[in-house]
């Protein structure tokens, strides 16, 4: 399709695919090889993915705060070893009755700051390899807690042995995870079934394509500058000492992280340094 345009697309990835098989079929799709991700989505979750596209992908780490939003659907009586649908069963326990209240109350307690233990069959890394690799070979290691923030948490549909929930969470939350630890707060076992992200940041599932659409270039690129529109912009007419790398004076700003544009388009982050008042070069996204 000729010369790609940076910027990324927001995709809807079906269940059933892992990311990695999403990039694959995008880049198939649109010809085009400078495709990434922003981060990952169990292979049985579906919904909002962000491809990044030429260049895009270096603003990747500017992305790690934004929260996602996703509905889950969690089974009480059985818990599997990878927390989801997709596991083998390694427990079972009578379910103990609770009220739709009870599940509420329950929810609720999660909300604000907690740690959470990422889960053996996960894509973290420790010591170069992936939980889910060891854990492939019956290998279990003692996993660091990660500090983890839920925002929002709701009650969307309740039964006996079923109850689906909405939540809004920090980047890093592991849902099978929180699946469990509210069934043990009911004094139960749960698995999750389900699993669709809905949002990350201001980015809703309503917006996403379809591979087909990709396929049929029915899409639309969101560049850069409209990505990280949550920091401050400084317009440089002459950027000429931000594309040497040079650091910067600018009177007036207290920001600690802010993005260099020139001609409208987003082109460094410079980071300010508290002892002397400066801001410094972080990366180039040009």
């Amino acid at each position: 399709m000729g010369e790609f345009m940076d910027g990324i697309i927001l995709v809807n990835k079906d269940s059933g695919i892992s990311s990695h098989d999403l990039v694959l079929r995008a880049r198939r799709a649109l010809n085009e090889k400078k495709i990434g991700h922003t981060g990952t989505l169990d292979p049985l979750a579906n919904g909002l993915m962000i491809l990044t596209c030429g260049k895009a992908t270096k603003v990747l780490p500017f992305l790690s705060h934004h929260s996602k939003e996703y509905i889950c659907t969690m089974k009480l009586g059985f818990i599997t070893d990878t927390l989801d649908i997709t596991g083998e069963v390694i427990g079972e326990k009578e379910i103990v009755e609770v009220n739709e209240q009870m599940v509420k109350d329950a929810l609720q307690g999660f909300l604000g700051a907690s740690k959470q233990i990422p889960p053996m069959y996960s894509a973290k890394k420790v010591n170069g390899r992936h939980l889910y690799s060891l854990a492939r070979e019956n290998i279990e290691i003692e996993r660091k807690p990660i500090d983890i923030f839920i925002y929002e948490m709701e009650l969307l549909k309740f039964s006996r042995d079923m109850f689906v929930f909405r939540t809004v969470c920090s980047t890093g939350t592991y849902i099978r995870s929180l699946v469990k630890d509210i069934a043990e707060r009911l004094n139960n076992y749960a698995t999750m079934t389900a699993l669709t992200r809905t949002k990350i940041d201001k980015f809703s599932l309503d917006q996403a394509y379809t591979l087909a659409d990709l396929a049929a270039s029915n899409y639309k690129l969101i560049s850069t500058y409209d990505l990280l529109s949550d920091y401050s912009y400084v317009e440089l007419k002459d950027p000429t000492r931000v594309y040497q790398g040079k650091k910067l004076k600018l009177d007036g700003r207290q920001e600690k992280v802010i993005m260099i544009t020139a001609q409208g388009k987003v082109i460094a982050a410079y980071e300010k340094n508290e002892e002397d008042g400066l801001y410094y070069s972080k990366r180039g996204l040009w």
